[in-house]
């Protein structure tokens, strides 16, 4: 647990926290979702509240307390096949904010947990330091979002670039893995975007006049983000079609190249069919140049369809 108190100027890396925080000045507290009940009598936490930190469910939700807001956030991280969701809390009030950390091994995890302590330590000498806090978690939960979902729309590009060049039979798990990636972000993002609305009618009064055009451009930014997830997912739809179009392609391209070798062998096995009857009088059976002349004849038939099908591009 990491306490930032303003008032004294100090940092504490401690385990378990002081009475005196109670009434103390404005703090900054970056604990882990277990160290909640250690602060539940320091901040009078509401019962529910703890619960929520101790259950990770990944959902997310915006709740009014007397004095203080409690927020739970979701932080997703692309792995190979899947989307790994996990869920991060935090209280706000006038003079603190407490962001509750889930257990992780998370390198982007480490990350942001960084970038928001250096922000910690960035506004110590200025005015509105929990305001700046506060909109300062949520620029980087969305700067986060954001590089997440171009990723996405990296890895999506590449794929759909590939069907079009080669479409092969696997490529449609890849498809349905990318489908679900944007749609669970797509519902998360929604979640996200409600969120910000209720964070502008602040019931609680947490937000200074002056600087309430940061969590205006919170709205602004959230609602952009879910746009742009909505268009992952329509584009994983395309994708789908697009697949489903050229493997039809290459389906039809493969029956005009059977057909075409059907053709090309066709007139031959005629000929053979009819050499092949028994019939008594059959003249060209006893004739010195017969048989080179039906060879010659038969190479003829398939170069002449050859050269047609070439032109009709059948092959």
């Amino acid at each position: 647990m990491k306490i930032f108190d303003y008032s004294e100027k100090t940092i504490l890396d401690i385990k378990k926290i002081p009475k005196k925080y109670k009434d103390s000045g404005e703090l900054f507290i970056l604990c882990q979702n277990k160290e909640v009940p250690l602060l539940r009598d320091v901040f009078d936490f509401d019962e529910s509240t703890i619960i929520d930190c101790a259950d990770l469910d990944e959902s997310v939700r915006y709740t009014g307390f007397d004095g203080y807001d409690f927020l739970s956030m979701v932080h997703v991280e692309l792995s190979e096949n899947d989307s790994l969701q996990r869920e991060i809390n935090f209280y706000v009030s006038s003079r603190y904010i407490v962001l509750v950390m889930p257990n992780h091994d998370s390198a982007r995890l480490y990350e942001l947990e960084k970038k928001l302590l250096q922000s910690a330590k960035s506004v110590e000498e200025r005015a509105g330091r929990i305001n700046l806090l506060y909109f300062s978690i949520f620029h980087n939960l969305m700067t986060d979002f954001s590089d997440t979902l171009e990723t996405l729309e990296d890895k999506m590009q590449a794929l759909s670039e590939e069907i079009v060049l080669n479409v092969e039979k696997n490529q449609f798990e890849q498809i349905n893995i990318f489908k679900n990636m944007a749609y669970s972000l797509k519902k998360q993002l929604r979640a996200l975007s409600y969120l910000g609305e209720q964070i502008l009618l602040d019931e609680n009064k947490l937000i200074a006049k002056d600087q309430a055009r940061y969590f205006r451009n919170i709205n602004t930014r959230l609602k952009k983000l879910y746009d742009f997830s909505e268009s992952l997912y329509n584009l994983s739809s395309e994708m789908l079609y697009t697949y489903d179009s050229r493997l039809t392609m290459k389906m039809n391209d493969t029956v005009n190249k059977l057909t075409a070798i059907t053709l090309l062998f066709g007139p031959l096995t005629v000929i053979t069919g009819i050499y092949g009857m028994n019939f008594d009088v059959m003249p060209e059976l006893k004739w010195l140049f017969g048989y080179p002349l039906t060879l010659i004849g038969m190479a003829l038939i398939i170069l002449i369809l050859y050269i047609f099908l070439k032109k009709k591009k059948w092959l």
